[in-house]
């Protein structure tokens, strides 16, 4: 058992069950806490992006001593073209210290560091994670799948999960006591609904879990449905909308802490868009670009595909234009209403942006990377 671990735990075996509630952050982790803070949430109240990237593990010699050069290149793309806020990655530590030597060398310049935080696969190794974890820059969390990424449907499905897996407060403490934030990823059940009272109630859980001390934040992620032979084309195209979480976050907990939305869907047809605006209006702070969004990264773990894709969709939804149109137009049409009109519509027409006289959708060739929007 790793020295934080079994120090919280014989800790827990003297004191009795309330010493669960005497967890506390070292400074290095407050400093984290103020960190991923920052990056979670925005000033203007706008969503926060936080893409996941899965770092590839080559058996190839070649390709082992060429990927740290891909990842500090990444790693510069999505900090400095890309601007995402956080960045979630999964992956050997090893194959994560590039990154992280990166983004702590951007620090004091701008664009600055961007947080990064290690997603865990699974609890059996958390321990060999934080014996490495500490030593490496520029990581100021870690992603902690709860219950293994069991489904939960309901607050009192939670606590007595929750019951079932003790060791959680410490798994918290001991990240905490490496100087890091543990981030909970909890998985909803697709079909279940969240009243106000049994949200509120599922954040105080998560509280308890974690020792008594709240986490700096929450990922929610929204199950997959079960799949039918039988499934229908209406249902079948059905699958390819956005999958993010049914739950709304009460006013009465979204300042305790910053509340992630995690987003599973295909690339095009403006679907992460779609995607983003839903998690807004259930007052998320930021969504969880899942890897599942890059067209074929499973199939193509080309990392300078990946950066270029990312650089492009963040931009896409963090980009405004949409919203200046009415004020731009008001500002050329107030001369000549007539001939600034007809000016301006011909302009947009010559510029292609409205695609070719055939629709909207041009001459796109989804075979070959093609997408209308994100």
């Amino acid at each position: 058992m790793h020295p934080l671990a079994a120090l919280l735990a014989g800790a827990a075996a003297a004191l009795g069950p309330a010493a669960a509630l005497s967890v506390t952050e070292s400074s290095r982790a407050a400093t984290a806490r103020s960190r991923l803070s920052e990056a979670f949430r925005s000033p203007s109240k706008k969503l926060t992006l936080h893409p996941e990237l899965v770092l590839p593990e080559p058996s190839d010699p070649t390709a082992l001593l060429l990927r740290a050069s891909e990842v500090t290149k990444l790693s510069a793309t999505l900090r400095t073209k890309a601007k995402a806020n956080a960045v979630f990655v999964e992956g050997t530590i090893d194959a994560l210290i590039p990154m992280g030597n990166e983004q702590e060398g951007a620090r004091g310049n701008f664009p600055g560091p961007v947080p990064i935080v290690y997603s865990l696969v699974d609890e059996e190794s958390l321990i060999s994670s934080l014996e490495q974890l500490p030593g490496v820059d520029g990581v100021e969390g870690v992603m902690v799948p709860f219950f293994g990424g069991k489904e939960v449907d309901s607050a009192d499905g939670f606590v007595e999960e929750a019951k079932n897996n003790p060791s959680l407060a410490n798994d918290c403490g001991a990240i905490w006591e490496a100087g890091l934030q543990p981030i909970p990823e909890i998985v909803l059940a697709p079909d279940a609904e969240w009243p106000e009272e049994d949200v509120v109630r599922l954040v105080d859980a998560v509280k308890d879990a974690c020792g008594g001390l709240d986490p700096v934040s929450i990922v929610f992620t929204n199950g997959e449905a079960a799949e039918s032979e039988d499934a229908s084309e209406e249902e079948e195209a059905a699958d390819e909308e956005p999958s993010t979480p049914n739950i709304a976050i009460p006013a009465s907990v979204s300042k305790r802490l910053a509340f992630i939305g995690s987003i599973r869907t295909t690339a095009g047809g403006g679907r992460m868009n779609t995607a983003t605006s839903s998690l807004s209006s259930c007052n998320f702070n930021g969504a969880f670009l899942r890897a599942d969004c890059v067209p074929g990264y499973r199939l193509n773990p080309d990392l300078n595909v990946v950066g270029g894709f990312w650089s492009a969709a963040i931009g896409d939804l963090k980009s405004l234009k949409s919203k200046s149109f009415s004020f731009r137009s008001k500002v050329k049409l107030e001369k000549d209403v007539p001939m600034e009109w007809y000016n301006y519509q011909k302009d947009v027409m010559e510029s292609g942006s409205l695609g070719g006289p055939g629709g909207g959708g041009g001459d796109l060739n989804p075979d070959n990377g093609d997408y209308q929007g994100f």
